[in-house]
Order: structure tokens, then sequence, then C-alpha cells
């Protein structure tokens, strides 16, 4: 039983309402995408997010925790964690950490301008002002829930992320 199929408890059509609004943010698994990669190299194949897998994925939700690294079973803090993945993933960038109340905010730099803002918040946090100032200014928002239940930041996710908007 795919997670959608848990949260709707069977409901077809609000399990199809659900994958429909999944593709539209995340893309549909079976639709081609196009690739810049050169015409020898296979096409990288596109995620389905409308369920989760028990394996690497770059998936991050579910009811079991993942046996990928992740935000829970890495051994660190939730700041060691991320911050790692930062500068492993993005090494010309320079991070600067800001807390805003139960938040923290990472903005980096390429020395010059910004690139790319992150941020860590508690599920309950109902903030936007950052993500909406980022998206008047032209930057690229990210925004990582730290507590949310069945919520695991896997690596592969947070870095699939981090290099989609830079």
């Amino acid at each position: 039983m795919g997670l959608l199929s848990k949260l709707f408890g069977g409901d077809k059509a609000a399990e199809k309402a659900a994958k429909d609004i999944l593709n539209g943010i995340f893309g549909n698994s079976s639709t081609q995408q196009p690739s810049s990669a050169p015409a020898s190299a296979p096409a990288e194949p596109a995620h389905d997010y409308t369920e989760y897998s028990d394996g690497p994925s770059g998936f991050s939700w579910g009811d079991n925790m993942p046996a990928e690294e992740n935000q829970y079973n890495s051994g660190k803090t939730y700041f060691e964690y991320f911050e790692g993945i930062f500068r492993e993933e993005l090494p010309a960038y320079r991070f600067e950490k800001t807390f805003i109340e139960k938040r923290t905010i990472y903005t980096f730099t390429d020395g010059v301008s910004k690139k790319l803002v992150v941020e860590l918040m508690p599920e309950s946090s109902a903030a936007r002002k950052i993500r909406n100032d980022c998206m008047k200014q032209g930057i690229p928002y990210l925004r990582f829930y730290i507590d949310h239940d069945g919520w695991w930041n896997t690596r592969a996710y947070v870095a699939d992320r981090l290099h989609k908007a830079v």
C-alpha cells in the first residue's frame, strides 16, 4: 500500500487528485524529461514521488525510516547533518547561518551575490516572509522541515533539491 493510499484510506478519487497535484509539482514519472546530457549518455529516469521506497531513493517520506543516510540515522545534530551536505554538494558557495525564532536560515553566496537561501524550520512554523522576499528578489529558496513526522530528509533528497535550486 502506498503512502497516498494510507493517507486517503483507499479513497481512489482523493488519491488520484493528490497524485495529479504531486505530478504537477514534481513532474509525472511516465513523462520523458528533457535532458541536457549528450546523446550517447542515457537519460536519467524521472522520480515518482507519489510512492515511497525503502532503498536509496532520494525520497524522503514514509512510515518507516529508510536505511539511506538521513537526518535521523546520521548520528549528527540536524545542523551538522545539513551543513555537511551543504559543504559537500555546494563547495563553490559560502554560507552564513542566521537564527530567527525557531528557524535557521542559510544564505549561500558566490562571494558577490546571493545564490540560494535555505530555511530549516519546525513543522509548526508558518513563516513565509523569507520565502516571499526571495521570490521577489529572484533568489532560489528551499525549505526543509526538521521535525515533520515521517519526513526523513534523506541525503539524496536534500542534495537533489540543492542542485535543482542552483
